[in-house]
């Protein structure tokens, strides 16, 4: 085992090593991670040996209090899903002294061995649209289950060697129609909505999922997305900002078709964005429809 320092973050979990050590019935194998307000393990099952992911996070005070309710949100909608590509949720680890008022609290999750989009190299046109399709698949499932994600970005997409993804971090998930009491969401990803404290509903993961296919395909971040980071005050930088029209104008080898529904699901206002399952539908069809030539060119 690597007993090489680890980062110490802000938050009290983060300034833990817990590597070696027992966390509720779990041995802590080594470290995986940190999130915003928490720090990530992988760890064994003392019972089954079965390895698992763990979100740890511990709050020291009110203020931190937030962190713990996200991580019980987190546990509350993602043990209501069953997708191949949502990350399946185990168990809610917790002070049962202390019961929903615990200061710590261990989300333990299904470990996948695989890397986020943030970190692989861009994928082949082919594979992004493998991607795109497994992803929109995974937002139908949680719109019809009344719950929207929120935070899709290419970080919370986890993509491994077999080509499948799954989606993380439920976080910022919530019911549909839920006003957040604070802007929440990712600089370049962010739908108008977000940043205007308004209802949160499944045209907001159209939109982000839109932002985050532009970021896929171009490596850049979609100008519509760029004008909301920057209402916010959250700035991304303008070096990796696209310009503004049609996708297609950035690679014409991208079919027409992927670059209008990059554009429908941009659309400022949420009313005038499809719905995931018309997305979901444009992708499948899409994929079947591209000529061999194009694909070829572009792969």
């Amino acid at each position: 085992m690597s007993l090489l320092p680890l980062p110490k973050g802000e938050c009290a979990a983060q300034k833990l090593d817990l590597r070696g050590k027992l966390l509720w019935d779990y041995r802590v194998v080594r470290f995986v991670g940190d999130g915003a307000s928490s720090r990530i393990w992988v760890v064994r099952d003392q019972k089954t040996r079965t390895i698992y992911a763990l979100k740890h996070v511990i709050s020291e005070g009110e203020k931190e209090d937030r962190f713990l309710e996200q991580v019980r949100q987190e546990w509350e909608i993602g043990s209501k899903l069953s997708h191949p590509a949502i990350r399946s949720m185990v168990k809610l680890c917790r002070d049962t002294l202390l019961n929903r008022n615990a200061k710590e609290l261990g989300l333990v999750m299904e470990y996948v061995d695989a890397e986020d989009l943030a970190t692989v190299p861009k994928p082949p046109l082919t594979e992004c649209l493998t991607i795109f399709r497994q992803v929109a698949s995974a937002l139908v499932h949680m719109h019809e289950r009344g719950f929207v994600h929120a935070d899709m970005k290419p970080l919370n997409i986890l993509y491994d060697e077999t080509k499948h993804v799954k989606l993380i971090d439920l976080g910022q998930a919530c019911k549909v129609g839920t006003v957040k009491e604070r802007v929440q969401g990712s600089p370049g990803f962010l739908a108008p909505e977000q940043a205007e404290r308004g209802p949160v509903t499944e045209q907001t993961d159209v939109f982000n999922f839109g932002a985050t296919m532009f970021w896929l395909l171009f490596r850049m971040y979609a100008p519509q997305a760029a004008k909301t980071t920057e209402s916010t005050k959250s700035r991304v930088d303008p070096s990796m900002v696209a310009g503004s029209g049609a996708p297609i104008k950035l690679d014409p080898t991208i079919p027409q078709a992927l670059s209008d529904l990059l554009l429908d699901c941009l659309e400022e206002e949420p009313h005038k964005r499809k719905r995931m399952t018309y997305v979901l539908r444009q992708l499948t069809a899409m994929t079947a429809e591209i000529p061999a030539s194009v694909l070829r060119a572009r792969d």
